[in-house]
């Protein structure tokens, strides 16, 4: 099984799904050389897909000399995304795998995620360095440090570490690598949050990025198209949404630093931006502005959300949007199922004269080639679309069998190509062979599908938490909690925030016997242990907690208690 023709771009003999970084960008750059790739919006920064080749040749030439080989894990902890973006395509082009860390990091979550992933090497920016310092001491692989300097300075790095600049890096030679690179090779390990037990880093093979997660995008924009990206990159959003697409396009990717509500559309007027993705924290923002009777005169057409807010439409004739792509997103299964909305608001889409990159009769049309169903408006609340071509989706009860129209299960998918979905937890196989229960990746989503097999979100199985676009673990959080020498034990677990469709912290915590301890005294003990976004907005202290009979804290019941208000301290 393959992917229908309408969805090959002009690249060489290979089928999209088997190319992977080093030989994607290494045609475009002979073929498109000195047109624009990569734009970093808050200086205008341009980069050529030549000027790329030839950096990433020597940024990955460097850390060969280095000592870093095909399928050794090179960490990188950046801030900057121009300057990541050269990490990542650097490592890429010696067959080294990219293993991001959040830049808020700190402390044990640090640790942890370095020492797991286990590079010899770390990618650090000046400013973080104070952090890698305090651990030095307990990471266990990294020996070189290989710095990108920034204007705001930063301290000496620790005596334990080798170090080198970025700077340098880039300067290096710039000859091709002489690396042989197969689709079934990883490209990077993201890491993602369950609901419990540390982190797992996902091994994601390059078929994941370009026969998975980019697909749709890249088969629905062209070379008049702009993608606008503000996510960072240790996500795989604006990795393999952002870099991927432009990439296979043969078009501009233009970063950002972070998300702005009151700069967005000037942003998008600057570069005259056509697509980007929306996170539900954004489309509330976004909407929550001052209405204009112009806000439909923009560039912006296409427009992928996660998830498809109940206001879609609204938001569709308010903004002008021409397309609006409804997915399902997870780092382990990428991108499993797609729907696209065409909604009726000839009046209210995007003007002709602002109008850029693909038309949207020509999107719809790709998408129908890929059996995406195309509706004018969603045909049910929380919509998520139906199986992208190299991958099966179906409803399993608790015994994995499939379930019927109408019944919420577990949502589960098959790949029908090797390489379309991550290849292992990375160092876990007892965690791997237990989500690939019967054959299927067990997503640990409850969904519910119809007649025509559209897939409905209905809610997370267990206590993930999603905060400002990320999956947190509460046991991370339980666990700098539980330090407080006044502290027996912690319950953490999310509760609905007020705006965005996400979620609120909320940590109670058992105090020690005769112990007197405030969540002033807790917040004050995590802030150097856990990054901002894993801050609970509530923290309760009680005498005790509801358990099982088997001693397990019964968090429903908390978090029930909790939300109605009737939580005894």
């Amino acid at each position: 099984m393959g992917l229908p023709s309408e969805v090959q771009p002009a690249f060489d003999d290979r089928p999209i799904e088997n190319h992977t970084f080093k030989s994607a960008l290494e045609h475009r750059a002979d073929v498109f050389g000195d047109d624009p790739y990569l734009i970093y919006g808050h200086d205008d920064r341009q980069v050529s897909y030549a000027e790329l080749d030839a950096v990433s040749n020597a940024i990955g030439n460097t850390l060969a000399q280095i000592g870093v080989e095909k399928g050794d894990n090179v960490s990188v902890m950046f801030r900057n995304p121009l300057q990541t973006a050269f990490a990542i395509y650097g490592i890429n082009k010696i067959g080294a795998v990219y293993s991001p860390i959040n830049f808020d990091y700190k402390g044990d979550i640090l640790t942890y995620q370095i020492n797991d992933s286990a590079p010899s090497v770390l990618l650090v920016e000046d400013q973080y360095i104070e952090r890698i310092n305090m651990v030095a001491d307990e990471l266990n692989t990294v020996d070189h440090l290989v710095v990108y300097k920034t204007d705001d300075g930063g301290v000496p790095v620790d005596d334990h570490f080798e170090c080198s600049t970025f700077s340098a890096a880039k300067d290096g030679n710039t000859g091709e690598t002489e690396v042989t690179i197969d689709w079934s090779d990883p490209a990077s390990i993201m890491y993602t949050s369950g609901t419990t037990g540390q982190p797992k880093g996902c091994v994601l093979p390059y078929r994941w990025i370009f026969g998975n997660y980019s697909l749709f995008r890249s088969a629905t924009i062209d070379r008049g198209d702009t993608i606008h990206y503000s996510l960072p990159l240790y996500h795989v959003s604006a990795t393999y949404n952002g870099l991927a697409p432009a990439l296979i396009a043969g078009t501009s990717v233009v970063l950002w630093d972070q998300f702005s509500t009151s700069e967005f559309w000037e942003r998008i007027e600057r570069y005259e931006a056509t697509t980007t993705t929306l996170i539900s924290v954004m489309q509330s923002w976004l909407m929550s502005q001052p209405e204009e009777p112009d806000d439909h005169r923009n560039s912006l057409n296409k427009v992928q959300m996660a998830p498809l807010p109940e206001n879609h439409v609204e938001m569709c004739e308010r903004f002008g949007f021409d397309l609006l792509t409804g997915q399902y997103g997870q780092t382990e299964c990428g991108n499993p199922v797609t729907g696209v909305i065409s909604p009726d608001n000839a009046d209210r889409q995007t003007p002709d004269e602002v109008r850029r990159g693909m038309n949207p009769d020509e999107a719809v049309r790709v998408a129908k080639a890929l059996d995406v169903p195309v509706y004018e408006e969603a045909p049910g609340e929380r919509f998520i679309g139906t199986s992208m071509p190299l991958i099966k989706a179906t409803v399993l009860d608790e015994n994995d069998e499939e379930l019927p129209p109408g019944e919420v299960g577990e949502f589960a998918v098959r790949p029908q190509r090797p390489g379309v979905i991550m290849s292992e937890y990375y160092r876990a196989p007892d965690k791997t062979v237990k989500a690939w229960s019967n054959l299927w990746w067990h997503t640990g989503d409850a969904v519910f599908r119809d007649e025509d097999h559209n897939f409905y979100f209905v809610d997370r199985i267990g206590d993930v938490i999603r905060r400002r676009g990320e999956n947190v673990s509460s046991m991370q959080i339980q666990n700098s909690i539980n330090d407080h020498p006044a502290v027996t034990e912690t319950a953490v677990f999310p509760v609905p925030a007020d705006e965005g469709g996400e979620d609120d912290i909320a940590a109670i915590v058992q105090h020690v016997d005769g112990a007197a301890v405030t969540d002033a005294d807790l917040y004050e003990h995590i802030e150097p242990k856990l990054p901002e976004f894993m801050h609970p907005q509530y923290i309760e202290v009680v005498a005790d907690l509801p358990t099982t009979e088997t001693n397990k804290v019964e968090k429903y019941k908390l978090r029930q208690q909790f939300i109605d208000g009737e939580l005894n301290s």
